[in-house]
């Protein structure tokens, strides 16, 4: 036989998913990103002739580091200047000695 019954609306509604634990490629550039974030932090709230340099690891590639670094500078709206030499990233609210410095002068 069939039965009848009241239903209440919570018997409906969906049932919230565990996160999804992350993949250690996930948990890496999480990592990266706060290690950025707190470098990025600390430059501002110190001198503007504090330079920071960051090495990289073995298992780092230049241009990933340096397009995250990028990008959290652009989405973080401070005015770091960065700097590659020798494999390595410097980073500055000052200007980075033997960069190229922008625009050169015309002669008069």
């Amino acid at each position: 036989m069939v039965r009848v019954r009241d239903a209440k609306p919570e018997e409906l509604a969906p049932k919230p998913r565990k996160p999804r634990a992350l993949s250690p490629r996930q948990l890496a550039n999480k990592r990266r990103e706060q290690l950025i974030e707190k470098t990025l932090n600390e430059l501002g709230a110190g001198p503007a002739s504090w330079i920071k340099k960051i090495e990289l690891e073995e298992s780092e590639k230049l241009a990933t580091i340096r397009l995250a670094i990028s990008k959290q500078i652009k989405a973080s709206g401070s005015a770091v200047n960065l700097g590659v030499r020798n494999g390595a990233i410097y980073l500055s609210r000052g200007p980075i000695p033997g960069g190229r410095g922008g625009r050169r002068k015309k002669s008069a």
